[in-house]
């Protein structure tokens, strides 16, 4: 296949970035919605909790298969798919007041998200490979800024608009957004799904190269850290920081911000390091971070509980910021693991996160009740580390790599010639 034109690469670039961007603000959409509905469905907060929790089967289903829809179709004609049925999910939440009912649309909801999301990353990495610089990093930026976005415009609503409405609007702008978009995303013909295709070992889908369940295992430790603040960012403003109401989204606030500007410098510091290397320092670096939040910030709070809150702010600012790196550089990976697709791969990788994060939410949520939250924050902080070693492990395969490739194995071979009378 001809490479294609460097205007056609860069449109597919702002393209795939309008994506990530929109994607988010409608995956988070209804965060600030959530009281409303528990009102709406008249539920407790015990049946609430079931009917989130059950709703995970929903993102977890596509992932068995949807690598074989792009293998076969091609991820953009899949993007649309799943926009589609997403949006008409969204829009039937806020329209039924049946828990039945809001628990079968949330499900469907989740489902179509979740091959959304794995088909937009399939085909960032599908382009990514395309162009000779890191754009990864840049594109889940894209998926952060879309996720304030949608805190802010959702936090707006509740205020001025009635939920219908909202969602109404949210589905028709999304729409709208990548209709827009995807005229200049890769087409099947252009993304070279095909030629990988060629070059793929059928397998099931337990059946990972052992290249991919570290990759995997890496990806698990790099995001639960970033999962565990967003479920309990709150409680720990609340808890540990004393905080006023209006000041408890401070922390997660600066935790995103943090990681919206790693993500966007990951790019230029890619063109210098190596991304394995750029994820296992900044997993390090967020460990630190969260490690000095836990044990330092209940004491300073005691003295000051501004203090203490500005300190867990910067702190979980240099956290997000370490952490950025972490899902673009394994994604990235990803890409280049011999005998399987990148579809494949992606898809494996997201399988495997979302199932082993319902064991780590729930061992989260023990931890808390045991031992406290600043206490069981040392659980995500040594998964932190955990995926700092990994990346670290990658980054140094990638160098010998390089280097092997540099100089032949072997050195100069001599040549004996015998003088004229010798012979």
């Amino acid at each position: 296949m001809q490479p294609l034109p460097r205007q056609r690469l860069r449109k597919a670039q702002i393209a795939m970035l309008l994506t990530f961007i929109f994607m988010g603000h409608a995956a988070l959409s209804s965060v600030a919605w959530v009281p409303e509905y528990i009102a709406r469905l008249d539920v407790s907060f015990a049946t609430w909790g079931t009917i989130i929790g059950l709703g995970v089967i929903g993102s977890i289903t596509p992932l068995f298969f949807a690598s074989r829809l792009m293998t076969r179709f091609g991820s953009r004609p899949i993007i649309r798919f799943a926009n589609y049925g997403g949006m008409i999910a969204l829009v039937s939440l806020g329209l039924t007041t049946d828990p039945a009912l809001w628990f079968f649309f949330n499900m469907a909801f989740n489902f179509c998200m979740s091959l959304l999301g794995v088909s937009v990353n399939s085909h960032a990495v599908l382009l990514q490979k395309k162009i000779s610089i890191n754009i990864i990093g840049r594109m889940h930026a894209g998926w952060s800024i879309g996720a304030v976005m949608a805190a802010f415009t959702g936090g707006l609503a509740t205020v001025f608009l009635p939920l219908e409405l909202y969602l109404v609007l949210v589905a028709v702008l999304t729409l709208i957004i990548f209709e827009f978009s995807l005229r200049w995303l890769m087409s099947p013909d252009e993304d070279g799904h095909q030629e990988e295709k060629a070059g793929v070992v059928k397998r099931r889908f337990y059946q990972m190269p052992s290249q991919l369940w570290l990759l995997a295992f890496g990806l698990f430790c790099g995001l639960y850290p970033e999962v565990a603040i967003i479920d309990w960012a709150a409680v720990f403003a609340r808890d540990i920081l004393n905080a006023d109401v209006a000041l408890r989204s401070v922390p997660f606030a600066t935790f995103m911000v943090g990681m919206i500007a790693g993500r966007l410098s990951m790019t230029r510091m890619a063109q210098y390091y190596h991304p394995q290397l750029i994820a296992s320092r900044g997993s390090f670096m967020a460990a630190l971070a969260l490690a000095l939040t836990a044990i330092f910030t209940p004491i300073i709070t005691s003295a000051s509980p501004l203090l203490g809150l500005t300190t867990a702010s910067l702190l979980w600012g240099v956290a997000g910021f370490g952490l950025s790196s972490v899902s673009p550089a394994f994604f990235s990976a990803a890409g280049h693991v011999p005998g399987v697709s990148t579809a494949w791969a992606v898809s494996r990788l997201s399988l495997f996160n979302s199932m082993v994060s319902i064991g780590a939410k729930t061992m989260m949520g023990a931890l808390t009740e045991e031992v406290g939250l600043s206490l069981a924050f040392f659980f995500p902080i040594s998964l932190a580390i955990g995926a700092g070693l990994i990346a670290g492990l990658f980054a140094s395969r990638a160098r010998r790599s390089e280097l092997d490739s540099a100089a032949p194995p072997t050195g100069p071979i001599s040549i004996i010639v015998p003088p004229e009378g010798d012979r």
